[in-house]
């Protein structure tokens, strides 16, 4: 179930991201501290709500494939502490207050790495960024981008964030009937692994292990997990995709591995 809690301490506003998020301190439903999130406003979101929903469903699917992911929370923003924020840090008035309800948050973790702009892909990271290749083809993510990594590390780990711009079928005036073909999907030339596995030996096994058991069982879960705040047609759209591709997985593991030729 995906956690609800209250923020009641704005630490600062995060200097990097498309949407400007904030960092707060959060309580739970008992009123006891829970730590720190990194919430992205709903008022800077150029798609509202669905944003949100596309942050939630990237998450999770992401945990399916075993690919990590700080975790996701429900950060609820109220009128007070909403006007707390705009007595100390007025340019955040207009996207603030335009956020009050819920909005998506991750746990802050710390201490963690940014991936660095052309790094190489250490051998004990290999097949998680083989997984996270291959997971960014399945949900169409074109922003895991060279110079816009959206990775963080811990020690031997690699976390993944921001889904916001995910099925991207969901935004195309004319949907593909065969999303399993990944010919012409030229954001995947601008992977920020691309040009690192292209050409090496690549091992796809797990990750077709993992697509096979995503099952309309496991997309009820992750629908279930929904704040209904948050609940939006485009969810149907993306089971339905989901689903194509789990009943074409053999080609679609085949377009990943000749991607990479």
């Amino acid at each position: 179930m995906l956690p609800r809690v209250t923020a009641t301490q704005f630490i600062k506003s995060m200097t990097s991201g498309r949407t400007v998020p904030i960092l707060c301190g959060c309580s739970g439903g008992d009123g006891k501290p829970v730590g720190e999130y990194v919430v992205k406003l709903l008022g800077n979101r150029g798609n509202g709500v669905s944003g949100a929903l596309l942050e939630l469903v990237g998450s999770r699917l992401a945990s399916h494939f075993g690919i990590l992911v700080p975790e996701p929370a429900s950060v609820e923003i109220d009128n007070t502490f909403a006007e707390a924020i705009v007595e100390v840090s007025p340019s955040l008035s207009n996207s603030v207050r335009d956020s009050i309800g819920i909005n998506f948050g991750s746990r802050l973790i710390s201490p963690m790495s940014t991936w660095l702009v052309g790094r190489s892909i250490p051998e004990a990271m290999w097949q998680d960024a083989t997984n996270i290749f291959a997971f960014d083809a399945l949900i169409q993510n074109p922003d895991r981008r060279i110079d816009n990594p959206n990775l963080f590390t811990r020690g031997d780990e690699v976390y993944v964030y921001d889904h916001e711009t995910s099925f991207s079928f969901l935004f195309a005036l004319n949907r593909s009937v065969t999303p399993w073909n990944l010919e012409g999907e030229s954001y995947l030339d601008r992977h920020v692994f691309y040009s690192r596995l292209k050409s090496k030996e690549i091992d796809l096994g797990d990750f077709a292990e993992r697509l096979g058991a995503l099952t309309g069982q496991v997309l009820s879960s992750i629908h279930g997990d929904v704040p209904p705040e948050w609940d939006h047609p485009v969810l149907q759209r993306i089971e339905a995709h989901l689903t194509l591709l789990r009943e074409h997985s053999g080609e679609f593991i085949e377009q990943v591995r000749r991607r990479l030729v």
